[in-house]
């Protein structure tokens, strides 16, 4: 296991909701389940899905929780960022295309769940990781990826090429979300919230109360 430098160059920046994302972690988790399962990959159920917990990243531990040592996204020769928020509903011109004998659209949950949602657009050159794990497997695993973050539909997140240098394994193990608990062993302080630290980060065995880098 090195510490190791990854960056994704991109061809106009990525759309994420929130700083902390995307997790190289899930990105490399993505790419592994994929290869395993293969198209199989995309039918199974969050009640079918268990942390991924065998990634050529390196894992810290503490108080029965562990974690990948990864940090959090470093946008490069960023423009800017914009925050943008717009709204999800139903569009009653598609009621057509609707299986057949569909009575009524249900709008307050499932598919057609009216939202109002925001994302964050970063317009950068690059976006970097410092991770303390095997290079040549991790470089092998995103070979295979070629998006990243949302909006990959309309060209955000499009990845030009994968680099790997040497990286910083403080950076790798701290920059990151930390466990609370463990974040106040070692002396960081910072924003608390809910977090899911390892891939799926859905599952509700993953989230846990964090210290935010």
């Amino acid at each position: 296991m090195k510490p190791t430098l990854i960056r994704a160059v991109l061809v106009n920046g990525y759309i994420t909701s929130n700083p902390w994302t995307p997790t190289i972690d899930g990105i490399v988790a993505y790419a592994s389940q994929l290869r395993k399962h293969g198209d199989e990959f995309y039918v199974h159920r969050d009640s079918e899905m268990v942390p991924v917990d065998d990634l050529p990243i390196e894992k810290a531990k503490f108080n029965g929780r562990w974690w990948y040592s990864c940090s959090t996204p470093t946008p490069v020769d960023s423009v800017g960022r914009q925050k943008r928020n717009y709204h999800r509903r139903f569009d009653d011109q598609y009621e057509g295309y609707l299986v057949s004998g569909v009575g009524k659209v249900l709008t307050k949950a499932g598919p057609y769940k009216a939202a109002r949602l925001a994302d964050t657009r970063t317009i950068c050159r690059a976006v970097e990781w410092h991770v303390v794990g095997d290079r040549d497997a991790l470089r092998d695993l995103l070979g295979d990826i070629d998006q990243i973050g949302a909006a990959r539909a309309v060209g955000f997140g499009s990845v030009v090429e994968w680099q790997f240098e040497e990286g910083d394994a403080e950076i790798a193990r701290r920059r990151r979300p930390l466990p609370l608990e463990y974040a106040e062993s070692i002396g960081i302080a910072g924003r608390r919230m809910s977090w899911g630290i390892v891939p799926p980060s859905r599952l509700p065995e993953s989230i846990c109360e964090c210290v935010m880098p």
